[in-house]
């Protein structure tokens, strides 16, 4: 598991998003995770987007695209497979922090940075998280803020649970979301 301080944020700039990430290079690929096959891409920043997929990775390169579409994506499976290890089996261990390059509103910033804040075992729901973040009773636009995260994993939406203390949907699957809070309930326990 990865904790915040093993963490560093790169905010895209103005200019970065005006010009969608003109003549920025991508590098994305495609590895194996605790979780099943993962989608990477990094800027020179930071990673810029994790997902899981089970059958095909265009549709996270879609995202990528859309996100920064005059950027120079390149493909490269090695740099995702070594991300990978230091995200998902280094952890804490890891020599040196992963950097995030994040790209979104005030706002989602603003959910993103409340999310990092959730300790590893420990469950939030979409209403605290609003309370955290100091708007209280924003619970739906704090739920599609998180819906719009692209580094999975990470940046731990997979933490985030119904009032009702149900699961709720996951991106990337159900049982994925399972998996991952099966896997940190073993090593903390989860306090809902």
């Amino acid at each position: 598991m990865i904790q915040q301080s093993r963490i560093s944020i790169q905010i895209a700039t103005p200019s970065e998003i005006k010009s969608g990430g003109n003549g920025m290079e991508i590098r994305w690929g495609v590895a194996q995770s605790r979780f099943g096959k993962c989608f990477l891409a990094q800027t020179p920043r930071g990673i810029s987007h994790l997902s899981f997929f089970d059958n095909d990775e265009i549709e996270s390169l879609e995202v990528v695209n859309s996100d920064w579409p005059r950027s120079v994506l390149k493909r490269d499976d090695t740099l995702a497979a070594s991300t990978s290890r230091h995200i998902f089996h280094e952890g804490n261990s890891a020599s040196s922090p992963l950097h995030l390059h994040l790209k979104g509103t005030e706002f989602q910033l603003k959910v993103w940075k409340a999310l990092l804040e959730i300790p590893d075992g420990e469950l939030s729901t979409y209403g605290r998280l609003s309370k955290r973040i100091g708007m209280d009773g924003s619970a739906r636009a704090v739920g599609n803020a998180v819906g719009k995260n692209r580094i999975s994993y990470i940046i731990p939406c997979h933490r985030v649970i119904r009032e009702d203390g149900t699961l709720g949907g996951y991106r990337w699957g159900t049982r994925r979301k399972q998996d991952m809070l099966a896997w940190e309930q073993a090593k903390h326990p989860i306090q809902p």
